[in-house]
């Protein structure tokens, strides 16, 4: 009878044990699980850390090119602004792109006579030309 009780014993240990390991089992399977899951999710996954820290640096980088963007709009402001204000300069600008001269300033037109004639329309010089000729001859 010590035997069997014994054997009771033990059987009911190992039957404990076995629901103890069971339980243990199907724990740490589903932990090894949901660590991979989130392993996974973090490296491999749509929004994985890789990603997110290449749009960190495209967005640094964009912020750098804003800040010199900005800077490049602020000095071309103030160029503008020189350019639409400073008379010695629009004064410049006047007498080099629409011809214009001061009362008292000399005109020398160097031409050159070997040049044919492109075209019959004649060019803003050669008008220029034709009056100084009149002027001249007065």
């Amino acid at each position: 009878m010590h035997y069997l009780k014994e054997k009771r014993f033990l059987q009911g240990l190992s039957d404990k044990l076995k629901k103890f390991l069971e339980v243990d089992f199907i724990l740490l399977l589903s932990s090894i699980l949901i660590f991979s899951y989130f392993v996974f999710y973090i490296f491999l996954g749509e929004k994985n850390i890789f990603k997110l820290i290449q749009k960190e640096h495209y967005r640094e980088n964009l912020k750098q090119e804003i800040k010199q963007l900005t800077e490049e709009n602020t000095k071309l402001k103030e160029k503008i602004n020189y350019l639409k204000t400073d008379m010695f300069f629009i004064e410049k600008k006047a007498r080099e792109d629409l011809g214009l001269v001061k009362e008292g300033d000399e005109i020398y037109i160097i031409v050159d006579r070997d040049i044919k004639v492109r075209k019959k329309e004649k060019r803003w010089i050669d008008k220029v030309l034709e009056k100084y000729q009149e002027f001249k001859l007065r």
